[in-house]
């Protein structure tokens, strides 16, 4: 399943329980409801979500959209966050927002940062591994 808005600064992909977001521009509070949404309709759908984050053409993560993200995670626990191709900026930006959310919302989010999308798609798989049995159980893809 693949979701584009009129513009296409959003990509959004499903591999079982894995949501693959690409992104283009500013990550705005419209995208970030889009996003969400689908994560936990993928949560509520395998019991967990994997969200693996292409970021290297996102320009800026504004103040609203932060909010809603931490408000969205008081609520839900994705099971992990891989994040390939971030610049320095947008690097500090998500782990300052992700450390407010782990704060705010009291909870333990594993974000992990990487070159590449195969460096972070490892990760999953093996987060998976570890977290939910030697083959991931049934959702993971590898």
């Amino acid at each position: 399943m693949a979701i584009k808005t009129a513009s296409q600064p959003l990509q959004l992909t499903r591999e079982a329980d894995i949501v693959h977001l690409v992104f283009r521009g500013p990550f705005v509070l419209e995208h970030a409801r889009t996003v969400h949404e689908f994560l936990a309709q993928v949560m509520a759908e395998t019991g967990r979500c994997y969200l693996l984050a292409d970021m290297s053409q996102m320009d800026g993560i504004p103040t609203d959209t932060r909010r809603y993200v931490g408000e969205w995670h008081k609520q839900h626990t994705v099971s992990g966050v891989a994040v390939y191709g971030a610049s320095f900026a947008t690097r500090a930006l998500a782990t300052l927002m992700f450390q407010a959310v782990r704060i705010v919302g009291n909870q333990h989010i594993e974000m992990e940062f990487f070159r590449d999308e195969a460096d972070a798609r490892r990760w999953i798989a093996d987060h998976a591994a570890e977290r939910f049995g030697a083959a991931g159980g049934p959702h993971v893809v590898r």
